[in-house]
């Protein structure tokens, strides 16, 4: 059986380590420190303002640790509060910077059998593809231009309540 999410949040991953500077595979780039920093002051405000119940990630090094921030912060909040759900971790492969948004359309249907009743979804991905989901998944028209780190808040899985830059939310 497939839901959505009460809430459906896209996050882009945050400031990552520069491609020229780097000299490994794109995959395998990085957070900076400060990225990481700003990645879990922006993690912390998220779940307290909506206690993400799973989180979806690409298979990227960056967006994986930016998933782990939201993770460590939600699982933080349950340890202070037992009654919260407990938060969930899955990897889409969908959500791949190499990956055009249309595959996540396409696996839309199967994504949806990952979640449960009342669960307040992140999906953390890169740009422009997060953009472009985004875009498919409320009917906006325009490129809303998620910055690195900033999330933009479906509710219902359709109407855009939130877009948020990473500077706003901290």
């Amino acid at each position: 059986m497939s839901f959505v999410p009460r809430f459906l949040i896209f996050m882009r991953h945050g400031p990552a380590v520069e491609k020229i500077d780097f000299g490994g595979p794109d995959r395998s780039r990085p957070l900076t420190s400060e990225g990481v920093d700003l990645t879990r002051a922006v993690a912390t405000r998220l779940v307290e303002i909506y206690s993400p119940t799973l989180v979806l990630t690409s298979e990227y090094v960056r967006a994986r640790q930016t998933a782990d921030c939201v993770l460590r912060a939600a699982e933080s909040a349950v340890e202070k509060n037992p009654g919260v759900k407990s938060p969930r971790l899955v990897v889409i492969p969908e959500l791949n910077q190499d990956r055009p948004w249309g595959d996540w359309r396409d696996s839309w249907q199967e994504i949806q059998e990952q979640i449960e009743p009342d669960d307040v979804v992140v999906a953390v991905g890169h740009g422009p593809s997060i953009n472009e989901i985004l875009c498919w998944h409320s009917g906006i028209d325009f490129n809303v231009g998620l910055k690195k780190a900033g999330l933009a808040v479906l509710k219902d899985g359709q109407k855009l309540v939130a877009w948020v830059p990473p500077q706003i939310i901290i």
